[in-house]
């Protein structure tokens, strides 16, 4: 496949950006969601747990977010009506069905 490359365009010499409504900002919520396996080191956030496999203190700290995290950052976000983008491992999708 042979990609076409865009113009060149020095940005000293493009139009300024500009957001709807004149916002003079503009942000993206990204919301990372991840499966750890339980019986496989990871990252730990205490030095007396590395290693362990279980990790109890830490599997307990990343289990929370897919169980109860997940919904109480939904509801926050739609209480403000902000729309967010979702980053996924793939063990999510196997792990934690939505149907």
């Amino acid at each position: 496949m042979d990609n076409q490359l865009s113009p060149y365009s020095p940005i000293a010499e493009r139009d300024p950006l500009t957001w709807p409504g004149g916002a003079r900002i503009a942000f993206c919520v990204g919301l990372n969601a991840e499966h750890y396996q339980i019986d496989r080191p990871s990252t730990s956030s205490f030095p007396g747990t590395v290693g362990l496999a279980p990790d109890p203190l830490d599997y307990g700290w990343r289990d929370s977010g897919p169980r109860v995290g997940i919904r109480r950052l939904i509801e926050s976000l739609d209480r403000h009506g902000i729309r967010a983008s979702a980053m996924l491992n793939s063990d999510v999708g196997e792990r934690y069905p939505c149907g």
